[in-house]
């Protein structure tokens, strides 16, 4: 990925490094800049912007968040759509968390850009309470470290699960024995 100001015309299929915001047009970080984002920045007279530009071999941030994501999931568990360059995963119902802490340490030893955390293992979580979250820090990631990373995650599937609280029944024998009141 290279990062780099630019004017809006050379700015064309770039993402937007920083939030502008100049009169009434506003460019949100993240923004790939497309002929509309060009003509607005152009009309609000703005010369210059920083963006990224994802290089051949790239993934970005959303595709790899989301893909990681998936690998680590186990039972119990759903992926919530990336966004942001993060994708956040959800207890589907009650009961603890399981966590390979061995496969998380692999997996965040990958790549400073990717980044996984979970809630403590065997935490007691309810459905739909978020336990863990996959970041890709910059607006892209090599796809040699999506594959590292998604690599570490198959080797420890599954690296998060819900184990589900289930209903026992228990018996109680109550016996009277000498010298008990």
């Amino acid at each position: 990925m290279k990062f780099g100001a630019v004017s809006p015309r050379e700015a064309e299929g770039a993402i937007a490094v920083h939030s502008i915001r100049k009169s009434e047009m506003v460019l949100k970080k993240g923004t790939l800049i497309g002929k509309n984002e060009i003509a607005a920045l152009e009309a609000a007279r703005v010369s210059e912007i920083v963006v990224a530009r994802l290089e051949p071999g790239d993934v970005s941030e959303d595709v790899a968040a989301a893909e990681i994501a998936a690998a680590v999931a186990g039972e119990g568990v759903h992926v919530d759509r990336a966004f942001t360059g993060r994708a956040n995963l959800f207890a589907r119902e009650a009961g603890v968390l399981v966590v390979d802490k061995g496969g998380v340490d692999a997996l965040n030893d990958v790549d400073p850009a990717i980044t996984f955390a979970t809630l403590p293992a065997y935490a007691s979580v309810v459905a739909g309470k978020m336990i863990a979250t996959v970041k890709i820090i910059p607006f892209a990631v090599a796809g040699t470290a999506r594959d590292k990373a998604l690599a570490a995650a198959r080797a420890a599937t599954p690296m998060v699960r819900v184990a589900p609280f289930k209903v026992r029944k228990v018996g109680i024998i109550s016996t009277v024995l000498p010298g008990l009141a």
